[in-house]
């Protein structure tokens, strides 16, 4: 069976990089109301703007597809069940949350040839006045809803434990702003859960892995959250195991660790993307990740007697 695994989870990364790849973009800024950020984009990639409440507009038609424009606030948005009362007072909630809140700009999913007009659409924004980690208040994130069709769990895996393994290093390089890393969003995954995840004899089938997912990660306040990934792949396991229906489902990583750097021109989210590929590459790389998973362990762990068998020993079972 591992073989089986094997040789889909190889498909898998051969197809990556023969086709087409593609990539949701989320970044945060402030210094602009949803409207004027709006008007930026319209500029920048045409399309018709539709005014959905004060302080969330759509793009449609644009020549990235369709892109949202939003305060990051689920509070200041209306709903068709909103009173007019209600709604006048989620605009003002708005009104006066700019100033402390995120405004967003999301893609859908775009080619990766299309990330160099995203890095255009930050330029213009940044000459309008938006700004990211320029105020730290805010917290700003860059977001990469990375496009994953396979169900190999053994490429999933793969690529987690690549994540884990290079997320020291991609830490030292991005330098997350301080004050996304006191707040819970990009937090780290447990050492518990990263013990197991890049133990050699870890193979689960992927009920075992989601549900071990879910038991570790509960939220999405992860540096690299699975669950919208993992519910596109099996809604009722996720609900099952969590306790509670996926609010997200998409096929796709969802890369939350960079920050959005929106005031600093030698910032861009191209190059977030390449570090991002680095990831990928080392999972594709089998042999290359089995010499990491071993060193890692050799590094890390500390001898753990009968325990730590019986533990390899119940993974391995539980595996075959």
């Amino acid at each position: 069976m591992r073989e089986d695994n094997d040789h889909d989870a190889e498909a898998v990364f051969a197809e990556l990089n023969s086709g087409d790849r593609r990539v949701g973009v989320e970044i945060e800024f402030g210094g602009l109301s949803a409207s004027k950020a709006a008007k930026v984009v319209h500029e920048i990639v045409g399309g018709d703007t539709k005014e959905v409440d004060a302080h969330r507009y759509k793009i449609h038609g644009t020549s990235l597809g369709t892109v949202t424009i939003e305060l990051d606030s689920k509070y200041v948005h209306t709903s068709q069940d909103d009173t007019d009362a209600q709604k006048k007072a989620r605009q003002i909630a708005g009104d006066l949350g700019t100033s402390i809140v995120p405004t967003e700009l999301i893609t859908a999913p775009i080619f990766l040839s299309d990330l160099g007009t995203v890095d255009t659409l930050v330029r213009a924004l940044a000459d309008a006045g938006a700004m990211g980690n320029e105020q730290p208040h805010l917290a700003c994130g860059l977001h990469l809803n990375i496009e994953w069709k396979s169900e190999s769990v053994e490429a999933l895996l793969r690529v987690l434990q690549a994540y884990l393994l290079m997320a020291p290093k991609l830490r030292e390089e991005i330098e997350p702003d301080p004050t996304r890393k006191l707040l819970p969003f990009i937090a780290r995954f447990p050492s518990d859960y990263e013990r197991t995840v890049l133990d050699p004899a870890y193979q689960p089938d992927l009920e075992t892995f989601i549900r071990d997912y879910c038991a570790a990660n509960p939220n999405k306040n992860r540096e690299l959250d699975l669950l919208p990934l993992l519910a596109s792949l099996n809604a009722g396991c996720v609900e099952e195991a969590s306790g509670k229906e996926p609010k997200a489902v998409r096929p796709a990583f969802h890369y939350r660790l960079p920050d959005a750097r929106i005031g600093d021109a030698a910032w861009s989210v191209a190059e977030e993307w390449k570090r991002w590929k680095r990831v990928e590459e080392l999972a594709a790389d089998q042999q290359e990740l089995m010499n990491q998973l071993e060193n890692w362990r050799a590094e890390n762990e500390q001898p753990d007697g009968l325990l730590g068998a019986a533990k390899r020993l119940i993974n391995r079972v539980k595996s075959s």
